[in-house]
């Protein structure tokens, strides 16, 4: 994604310098307190009995309606906003060499369904334009390598070579999950590596076919945004976000994947809305959909809610995974200020978090489109998961004192960032605020 030019910094007031010497003050140490992970993990727990929480379909908006009914229980404004998304769910694909081996293909996601016996592969390098001229792949099935250009890409090229299917194998050992954001024009699969080669080696020897089955189910539906809100004290001061994507991939339960960033998030709208934690700017609790298959949700959100979101938003925190894993990631991709990436730093420390890295995070998660108009990010996210994206992301997997420690961090840092935007946080030496 291209980085919007031109946006600035609109967290900080005018005029004001922030230098931190942070300290763990009394409200930390409150929070702390109030702030209980066995609650965190009950919702994980609800969201997992939904069954994989396909972005579009009707687990997805099971949950949403369950997220929406707690944050209406905490007190919150509840919005629901819905916009398009396409279901789908894959049911395998095959994929075997006529009179050889069997392959073990992962269908990409937004891949339309088919059914192709005997048909010949032909390699068609990494699948741009030009890898296609002076090649006769019409009717044929495209065998492309993973690298250069996005997959989407790839298979596009393929379609309007002729081609009636397209592999994509991977450019690293093993094999990968893949999605192509919007329904393609043919079919297409994932491979690993090794599958790769067996299928180069085989070409060097000569034409071969392969049979290849494509079966999952796709529709037209909509997805939806769950947006819970804290009215400040003076809402004219501005709106710091908290958000969590709350849909799975198709595959798995999706506990740590998102279900621990949705469970940490609605602890903290229990403790800021229950306890007395006043703030004066709003703030605005975000439950996504639609993550999993491109940001969706964050994407229709922020493009909807711009100009608002540009001109009041002081922040935005992203908790996404967690629970799981022995370090802490803080960071954010750099495209604003950071000030709040480096207030949250500090404030692990503070709190006595000592398993934390600095990081530049990816565009992969929810913070991206905040960050893209000017809003100061920080992305939460627990490393390593072992059983990122499988069907083995289940509920006996999180960890719950990692759970706890980053959903008081988290509340911590949204109760300082929105208490007083103006000062910062200036409690108890907190914060050195020079004018």
């Amino acid at each position: 994604m291209r980085v919007r030019e031109g946006f600035a910094f609109l967290g900080l007031v005018t005029g004001l310098v922030v230098t931190s010497s942070l300290q763990a003050g009394p409200a930390s140490t409150d929070i702390q307190k109030l702030y209980d992970g066995y609650r965190a993990l009950a919702h994980i727990e609800a969201l997992v009995d939904f069954g994989p929480r396909i972005a579009g379909g009707p687990a997805e908006r099971a949950a949403a309606e369950y997220i929406a009914g707690e944050m209406a229980g905490c007190g919150l404004d509840v919005q629901i906003q819905e916009f398009p998304q396409t279901f789908y769910e894959d049911y395998g694909s095959v994929l075997e060499v006529v009179d050889g081996p069997a392959l073990s293909p992962n269908t990409m996601l937004y891949s339309p369904t088919g059914e192709f016996l005997g048909v010949e592969i032909v390699f068609c390098g990494l699948g741009n334009p030009e890898d296609f001229e002076g090649v006769d792949v019409a009717g044929k099935i495209a065998l492309m390598e993973r690298g250069a250009i996005t997959f989407a890409s790839k298979v596009a090229s393929a379609a309007d070579a002729g081609a009636a299917a397209g592999i994509i194998f991977n450019n690293l050992p093993g094999n990968m999950m893949a999605t192509l954001y919007s329904m393609a024009a043919i079919p297409a699969v994932m491979i690993s590596q090794e599958d790769g080669q067996i299928l180069m080696g085989l070409l060097e020897e000569g034409p071969v076919s392969v049979n290849l089955t494509v079966d999952a189910e796709y529709y037209s539906s909509t997805s939806q945004n769950v947006i819970g809100t804290l009215e400040g004290l003076h809402p004219d001061r501005g709106i710091v976000y908290i958000g969590a994507h709350y849909d799975s991939v198709w595959f798995g339960p999706g506990a740590n994947d998102d279900g621990s960033g949705i469970g940490g998030m609605l602890e903290a709208a229990r403790v800021l809305t229950r306890y007395g934690h006043r703030t004066q700017a709003s703030i605005k609790f975000c439950a996504f959909g639609a993550e999993e298959v491109g940001q969706g949700g964050s994407e229709s959100y922020v493009m909807t809610y711009m100009d608002e979101i540009a001109s009041q938003g002081l922040g935005m925190i992203n908790l996404d995974m967690i629970a799981v894993g022995d370090t802490l990631n803080i960071g954010n991709i750099g495209w604003a200020d950071s000030a709040l990436t480096e207030y949250t730093q500090e404030k692990a420390t503070a709190m006595g978090i000592e398993e934390w890295v600095p990081w530049t995070a990816g565009t992969n998660s929810d913070h991206v489109y905040f960050e893209w108009v000017g809003v100061p990010v920080v992305f939460l996210y627990q490393f390593p998961d072992p059983n990122y994206h499988t069907a083995e992301d289940t509920l006996d997997k999180i960890d719950l004192p990692t759970l706890e420690q980053n959903g008081q961090l988290a509340t911590a840092v949204l109760y300082d960032w929105a208490k007083n935007p103006a000062l910062r946080v200036k409690k108890s030496g907190a914060l050195d605020v020079v004018e």
